[in-house]
């Protein structure tokens, strides 16, 4: 996040306006394309948490799958799941196809670009269609509780990526440049990430045959898509924001919003990056039988995240109008109500959001339809107070959407997932 917002003062002073926005709408349009991971890396990572901590004794309850305990569970979780991401590769490139053929052709995106812009897209899909094939390594690795090494190969790529496209700005290179380095890193991502992979995951015992009961796959989907389910309306709030605000009022009116909502991003990760880590032990606790262990847990992580979530919302409140004169050398940002708009609904996102992650890392999820009602409110209303009072309409729609339906959710199944571990 750091790298994103970091680029944007690069990519404003070294492009014209039009095209400094189509690069971030392009964004906005591959973060909708990574929906179609449809939550099984968060289910696989769940599951290798699960069965590497249990026993011969456990149960495979909730959302969870009956495999062998220990590695061999995960070996078998790995064979299961291979072939899940070859599909998605395939889906992903159709979807790419489509996105810039068919859907970018309404509205005002593309008004006035030449044919060039086609390849800056088709690299930037690229890009992420590579680091998506990488989907299940980093997954497994994340359950084996190598989460920070998920974390650092990730701000390898983003780092290379962002680094690589900000030269190709600085020589002139352009949009085709700037995409070329985003392909070649998701390559290094990937070769960098299945290494690790291979390093971390015992290898198979001579003779043995690591395959997973008959319909495991299937239950696995039915944990899996609910929890993408969730993604991709969760995604409708924020990931078709920018996107739709180029073709609502136009390219050139990206930039202000676009770096708002990345320096609001970036400080709500880094508030919770000493918290999500934990997740996979939280459900290890689980799978060994020890609910005490995770409760206690949960109860530190979420005293920590609420605290963490105060000052990056305030930081963010306070600074992030300094940090944008410094990042663009001009007062180009948004209001200051559509910054307090936006303040209060990446706090209260924030707050009960790690109150939804405790609750689907421990196999359940009642979130489904709350979510998709959030998505489908808040793309609904983004569209239409876009139209009726500009960017502010933005956050107001997710604020309302999310208070509607959510965010509330998100705390009543935390309170009963307490009371259970508790009981």
């Amino acid at each position: 996040m750091a790298v994103a917002v970091l680029l944007i003062p690069v990519v404003s002073a070294k492009l014209p306006p039009a095209e400094a926005g189509l690069w971030f709408a392009f964004q906005g349009l591959i973060a909708m394309i990574g929906l179609v991971d449809l939550g099984f890396g968060f289910a696989i990572s769940r599951q290798a948490s699960y069965s590497l901590q249990g026993s011969e004794n456990t149960k495979a309850d909730a959302d969870f799958i009956q495999l062998s305990p220990g590695a061999s569970g995960v070996l078998e979780l790995w064979k299961l799941t291979r072939k899940l991401y070859l599909g998605m590769v395939l889906v992903s490139a159709t979807l790419a196809l489509l996105a810039y053929e068919i859907f970018s052709r309404y509205g005002n995106l593309l008004s006035g670009h030449t044919g060039e812009v086609r390849w800056v897209w088709y690299l930037m899909a690229s890009a992420f269609i590579v680091s998506l094939s990488a989907g299940g390594h980093s997954a497994l690795l994340n359950g084996t509780g190598s989460v920070y090494q998920t974390r650092i190969l990730a701000a390898f790529y983003q780092i290379c990526a962002g680094a690589g496209a900000a030269l190709m700005a600085f020589l002139g290179v352009g949009l085709i440049g700037m995409g070329a380095s985003f392909a070649i890193s998701a390559v290094l991502y990937r070769i960098a990430i299945s290494w690790t992979l291979k390093r971390k995951l015992p290898p198979p015992m001579e003779g043995e045959h690591y395959h997973s009961a008959p319909g495991s796959l299937k239950k696995l989907a039915r944990a899996a898509i609910p929890v993408g389910l969730i993604t991709i309306f969760a995604s409708l709030v924020y990931a078709i924001q920018t996107p739709l605000l180029g073709s609502v009022l136009g390219p050139e009116k990206v930039i202000p919003f676009y770096l708002a909502q990345r320096i609001g991003q970036a400080f709500n990760m880094a508030a919770t990056q000493l918290v999500l880590p934990q997740l996979p032990f939280f459900t290890m606790k689980l799978g060994a039988g020890d609910k005490s262990g995770a409760l206690e847990a949960m109860n530190s992580n979420l005293k920590k995240a609420s605290l963490l979530m105060i000052a990056a919302v305030l930081v963010f409140f306070f600074l992030s109008p300094w940090m944008a004169r410094f990042l663009l050398h001009k007062s180009n940002y948004v209001d200051f109500t559509t910054l307090l708009a936006m303040s209060i609904d990446f706090l209260i996102l924030g707050m009960t959001g790690i109150w939804g992650q405790y609750v689907l890392a421990s196999g359940r999820n009642p979130f489904v339809w709350s979510t998709v009602l959030t998505g489908i409110s808040s793309l609904t209303l983004s569209y239409i107070l876009t139209m009726k009072i500009g960017i502010i309409g933005l956050p107001c729609a997710t604020l309302v959407a999310g208070l509607l339906f959510n965010y509330r959710k998100c705390i009543v199944a935390g309170l009963r997932l307490k009371s259970s571990l508790a009981n």
